[in-house]
């Protein structure tokens, strides 16, 4: 017997997004998708309950801007369930095993910027560092170039924020600097 050319092709466009290159996913629950879910659902209800407490303004419309939350809290929720089932029907393609080293350069760089932003470096200096942090965590090896990136990059964010938007972040000695220049 030989397999029609055509209806191979038709069967490769029937295989669903999540199906891997055999079109099925693993066929077994999914702890972890399932933990996503929960998390999900839980992140969801936070918005919620923080939604709850933003004052009503309503005009001629019957809702104002506070409905906002409510949407991404419902858009959430279905990514929840939609997550949910798949990790319940074992729909998930098997995933690689876990890259202990990238994961902890991206935590090494998130409590980093937290200790810098405490410390008084700023907002620039610390987003450079996870930005360098984060490249390295993807394979990139150059330190000291992720570091001149990240350092334009949140450079010209803060330059963004700040003047553009009028937020502020926080303030180090080079975004001291940058105000007494810019004012």
């Amino acid at each position: 017997m030989s397999v029609d050319p055509k209806n191979q092709a038709a069967e490769e466009d029937l295989r669903l997004p999540f199906d891997d290159e055999t079109g099925h996913g693993t066929g077994k629950r999914d702890l972890a998708g399932l933990l996503i879910a929960v998390a999900l659902f839980g992140l969801a209800m936070v918005i919620v309950n923080d939604a709850s407490g933003y004052p009503i303004r309503r005009s001629y419309a019957k809702f104002g801007p506070e409905i906002v939350p409510y949407l991404i809290a419902g858009g959430i929720s279905v990514m929840a369930v939609i997550t949910a089932i798949m990790a319940w029907r074992g729909a998930f393609e098997a995933r690689d095993p876990l890259n202990i080293g990238a994961l902890s350069w991206l935590v090494g760089g998130i409590v980093l910027e937290i200790f810098m932003l405490y410390g008084g470096t700023g907002f620039i200096a610390g987003s450079a560092v996870l930005f360098a942090f984060a490249a390295r965590a993807f394979g990139q090896k150059t330190l000291p170039l992720n570091l001149g990136i990240g350092l334009l990059l949140s450079t010209l964010l803060y330059l963004l924020f700040r003047y553009g938007l009028g937020l502020s972040l926080p303030a180090g000695p080079v975004e001291r600097a940058i105000d007494l220049l810019l004012r």
